[in-house]
C-alpha cells in the first residue's frame, strides 16, 4: 500500500514539475530546508553573497519543518514550482520532493548537510540502528537521491560521507558551511554577545556555562536524572548555567536557575564561555570560536549502541569525556582544557579555505555548477 501510495505521488509531483518547466526559468537558486520553519543562517548568508555578486543571483529560501503532512503538501507544491523555474537547487537535509523526482530534475542539485564535521552515522549507513531510518523507507523515497554535488567541511572524511549518502565520492568538495564565517568574525561574535547579554541581563557579572546536548531520537532513560546531576553540580555564585535545545528537540529543562534560550534570534554559544556537550557536531563550532568544551556522556553505553559513530569519542576527542557531572565542574573550576590539542582536532574536520571565505567558496561552487546548461 505504501509503495502505491509513494508511487501515485510521485506521478503527481512529475506532472506538475512538467507544467512548471514550460515557465520561464529564473537566474535563481532555491534553497530548501526542513530543519527549521525559520531561514537558516548558511542559507541566509548564501542569499547575501549571491544578491550582492556581479551579477546578481536570486536566491529563495524555503524553510518549513514536516509537522503535518497534509499541510505540508502545500510547501511541496512551492518546491516542485521553484525547482523547475530555478537555475539550481541547493539543500541542508533530505528533501522529499528532490528525492522521489531525482532523475527528473534538469538543475543540479548540491547537498551542503547542516553540520559541521563528522561524527555519526546518518543517511545509509545509520540503516538498522535505532537512530537511522528504515532502510525499506529510505529506499521507497529514493533518500539522497539526485545529487550532483555534496559540500563536505574536510574531505578527510569523504568515504564516510559518500558511504551515508549512497554517492560516488566525486560528487563530494571541500566547502565548510557559511556559518564558520561568523564563528571567525571577531566583531559579529562581540555584537552577538551583548545581543543576548541585553536581552538576558541576569547573564552578566558571572562566567556562562552553556549545555548544549545532541538530538535523540528515542530520549535516553536518565535524560531527567542526568540534567538534574550536572545543575546541581553548577556552582551559581560563580557560574550561568544556559540551556541550548538542539532545534528538533523535545527536552526541557524546567529550573528557575537555568536560562534557556532556543535557537532563532540567537545563538547562545556567542555567549559561552564554557561549553558543555556530549556527541553533537557543536564542539566543532565551540572549536572555531577557541571555548574549552566538555563532554557529557551520561548515556554512553545505551547510546552508543542505538547509534552508529564514526569517531572514537573516548580517545579521539582531546577533552575530558565522562558521565560525571561534578569531574566536569571540576575540570571547568580548574580550566584543565587543552586549546592547542582541540584546535588541532577541528582543524582536521573543518578544513579553512587558503583565501576568501567559506562563504565565497561554497557559493561560486554553486553558481558555477548553476550556470552550466541544463541536463
Amino acid at each position: 500500500m505504501r509503495k502505491i501510495a509513494i508511487g501515485i505521488a510521485t506521478l503527481l509531483l512529475a506532472a506538475l514539475y512538467a507544467l512548471c518547466r514550460l515557465l520561464l526559468q529564473q537566474q535563481r537558486i532555491v534553497c530548501i530546508s526542513r530543519q527549521s520553519d525559520s531561514a537558516p543562517v548558511d542559507f541566509r548568508l548564501i542569499k547575501e553573497y549571491c544578491e550582492r555578486r556581479d551579477p546578481p543571483w536570486g536566491v529563495v529560501i524555503l524553510a518549513k519543518q514536516l509537522r503535518n503532512p497534509a499541510a505540508y503538501l502545500i510547501e511541496m507544491i512551492r518546491q516542485v514550482y521553484y525547482i523547475a523555474t530555478s537555475r539550481a537547487v541547493v539543500l541542508d537535509s533530505y528533501c522529499i520532493v528532490v528525492g522521489l523526482l531525482h532523475d527528473r530534475i534538469r538543475v543540479p542539485v548540491i547537498q551542503i548537510w547542516h553540520s559541521l564535521g563528522n561524527m555519526k552515522r546518518f543517511g545509509y549507513t545509520a540503516f538498522g540502528t535505532e537512530e537511522g531510518h528504515s532502510e525499506a523507507t529510505a529506499r521507497l523515497m529514493h533518500m539522497h537521491e539526485g545529487y550532483d554535488a555534496i559540500a563536505t567541511s574536510s574531505l578527510s572524511f569523504a568515504d564516510e560521507f559518500a558511504a551515508a549518502f549512497n554517492a560516488a565520492p566525486a560528487k563530494l568538495f571541500e566547502a565548510p558551511l557559511p556559518r564558520v564565517d561568523l564563528l571567525l568574525n571577531e566583531q559579529h561574535r562581540a555584537r552577538q554577545r551583548e545581543a543576548i547579554l541585553t536581552a538576558y541581563p541576569q547573564l552578566r557579572g558571572r562566567e556562562t556555562i552553556v549545555y548544549c546536548p545532541t538530538f535523540r531520537k528515542q530520549p535516553a532513560a536518565n535524560e531527567a536524572e542526568a540534567a538534574a546531576a550536572l545543575i546541581g553540580a553548577v556552582d551559581f555564585d560563580r557560574f550561568n548555567f544556559v540551556y541550548k535545545p538542539h532545534p528538533v528537540s523535545k527536552q526541557v529543562i524546567d529550573d528557575q536557575r537555568v536560562v534557556t534560550i532556543p535557537g532563532g534570534q540567537f545563538d547562545a554559544l556567542f555567549v559561552a564561555d564554557v561549553i558543555i556537550s556530549d556527541y553533537s557536531t557543536v564542539i566543532y563550532e565551540a572549536g572555531l570560536l577557541d571555548i574549552p568544551v566538555y563532554l557529557y556522556a551520561y548515556d554512553w553505553d545505551t547510546y552508543r549502541e542505538k547509534r552508529g559513530l564514526t569517531i572514537d569519542f573516548e580517545n579521539d576527542v582531546p577533552t575530558l569525556f565522562t558521565g560525571d557531572p561534578r569531574a566536569i565542574m571540576e575540570a571547568i573550576e580548574s580550566d584543565a582544557f587543552d586549546h592547542d590539542a582541540f584546535q588541532a582536532f577541528v582543524r582536521r574536520n573543518i578544513a579553512l579555505p587558503p583565501r576568501g571565505t567559506c562563504t565565497e567558496q561554497l557559493c561560486e561552487r554553486i553558481l558555477a555548477l548553476a550556470e552550466k546548461p541544463a541536463h
